[in-house]
């Protein structure tokens, strides 16, 4: 309870401060609300200017790294262009397509110029949600003349636009000339390697991947064939030394007592055993023969005669001599053929040999053809695809010349500046103007050497108060202070409504776009 009071009486003391100072209070007040709101109108007037573009994404750089926040690929899509935007180049054209360089007097005044450009002109993300999809950039630019700072950003959004279509166009027909000379050299390298494969494939028929186990099984069946022909070799040896052996213990010829007739038709039996087995220009079947017409020839000239004796010897072939002759000469040839197959089972086995060795090198090199035309066609096939896709963009160039740039929204003319904005003037006029009216007084009453009551006398004098004497104040004199304070306050009211039309002014013109006064 006590604290309220002291409370009641300590704001009670400040609002008496107040109202005994009230004039400096008002005076302060109306200064500094004075400073803040005609000096927003003398403040030099700052316009901004801004204009929209849609850019493709796929013609600004888009890195793959990303960070958080804002991307690092959206950071570089922002460097990319601002830098672009304000290279001196571009700033120059834009300068002279809208003859700004006339006005300048020196060099000094037209560097001065390129580089205020460079500096106030910003590049920003058209809309805060959209920051990592976003292909909408903000152009703006601020200066002290509206119509230059409009016809400055369309000038340079115009003329960056046109540069970088000369850009994309050098660089479409760039990038088809470059695939096409890649598509003409590995269609090249690709004619090679299936020339290679071919040549590969004539000279190694057989080149598969079950050629070195079919070469194993095929040396297998000639070594086991080779071992069968080995062993029918050795029995037929044997055999034709057994028939050489008998062959030396019989006679070829035997005496008989038979009669030429007889004879005769034994060398006839003979002869077509002979015949049958072998052809006529055999040794034997021609001694044969030759015996039959000499035999023949001597049956002739003996006629009806007796020629011989019915007891008289004749020479003739022994029949066992001759079928171990037979037997001999069969084995011989059975031999020749045996050992005319051993040797081509053992030329076919070195061969076989010599092809399993180089299986390896040919699997290897082949392998190798086979990857290099594998790794041929396919770049030959991705070449034809990006020059498909090249010739597509050629003809979009072409045909389309604004696909990678739309200007959304042209810059218009700016009527309200953006610097000095008076309406947040104004009211932090008023708020700083009763700030510091209270301030100013209180300040005063603070450093003023004068006792304020009776309590400050005891304090400072350590003496009791016994009485005070109050100033006595005429009639007259309250009828004077009451007009004073009348005009005074009526003439501060009337300069603070006419603030506050000003203020209300400014409000209406700079957020709703309506202008009722014209100062």
């Amino acid at each position: 309870m006590q604290e309220n009071n002291v409370g009641d009486f300590n704001l009670r003391r400040y609002w008496a401060i107040i109202l005994k100072r009230k004039y400096i209070a008002l005076s302060t007040a109306l200064a500094v609300l004075s400073v803040f709101t005609w000096g927003s109108f003398l403040w030099p007037r700052t316009y901004e200017a801004s204009s929209t573009v849609f850019i493709e994404r796929s013609f600004l750089i888009e890195p793959a790294k990303k960070g958080a926040g804002l991307s690092s690929g959206m950071e570089e899509r922002l460097r990319t262009l601002k830098d672009a935007l304000t290279s001196r180049n571009l700033a120059e054209r834009a300068i002279k397509k809208i003859d700004l360089d006339v006005k300048m007097k020196n060099s000094a005044q037209y560097n001065s110029l390129i580089e205020d450009i460079i500096k106030k002109l910003t590049v920003t993300i058209k809309g805060l949600k959209d920051r990592q999809t976003a292909d909408l950039f903000e152009i703006s630019y601020i200066g002290s003349d509206p119509k230059t700072v409009r016809d400055l950003v369309n000038a340079l959004v115009s003329e960056y636009i046109e540069e970088n279509i000369g850009y994309k166009r050098a660089e479409v027909n760039e990038s088809y000339e470059f695939t096409q000379g890649q598509l003409l050299e590995y269609k090249k390298k690709l004619e090679e390697s299936d020339k290679a494969v071919r040549t590969f494939k004539e000279r190694n028929r057989l080149v598969d991947t079950q050629r070195e186990t079919s070469v194993a099984a095929r040396m297998d069946i000639l070594e086991g064939t080779k071992a069968d022909a080995e062993i029918k070799m050795k029995e037929l040896l044997r055999k034709r030394d057994n028939l050489q052996k008998q062959l030396s213990g019989e006679k070829e010829i035997t005496p008989a007592k038979e009669g030429p007739h007889a004879r005769l038709k034994d060398l006839n039996n003979q002869l077509m055993v002979l015949s049958a087995k072998y052809t006529d220009d055999y040794p034997e079947v021609i001694k044969v023969r030759s015996e039959i017409e000499e035999l023949k020839k001597q049956i002739g000239q003996a006629g009806n005669s007796r020629a011989q004796s019915s007891g008289a010897e004749s020479a003739a072939m022994n029949p066992v001599y001759q079928q171990i002759r037979e037997q001999l000469a069969e084995t011989d040839a059975e031999m020749e053929t045996l050992k005319a197959r051993i040797e081509e089972l053992s030329r076919q086995q070195k061969g076989a040999e010599g092809i399993l060795a180089r299986i390896p090198r040919e699997q290897e090199e082949w392998a190798r053809l086979q990857r290099d035309r594998t790794v041929n066609q396919k770049i030959y096939d991705d070449l034809m695809q990006k020059l498909e896709n090249a010739s597509i963009s050629k003809d979009l160039e072409l045909t389309n010349k604004t696909g990678n740039f739309r200007v959304v929204d042209p810059a218009i003319l700016p009527y309200v500046p953006v610097k000095p904005n008076t309406v947040v003037m104004i009211a932090l006029g008023i708020l700083l103007g009763i700030a510091s009216g209270i301030g100013v007084v209180i300040g005063l009453d603070h450093f003023a050497h004068s006792f304020k009551d009776e309590d400050s006398i005891e304090a400072n004098f350590k003496l009791p108060v016994f009485s005070t004497i109050q100033t006595v104040i005429s009639d007259k004199d309250k009828m004077s202070a009451k007009k004073i304070n009348r005009r005074i306050f009526t003439a501060a009211g009337l300069y603070l409504l006419i603030i506050f039309m000003v203020l209300v002014e400014e409000f209406l013109y700079r957020y709703l776009g309506i202008k009722t006064l014209n100062f």
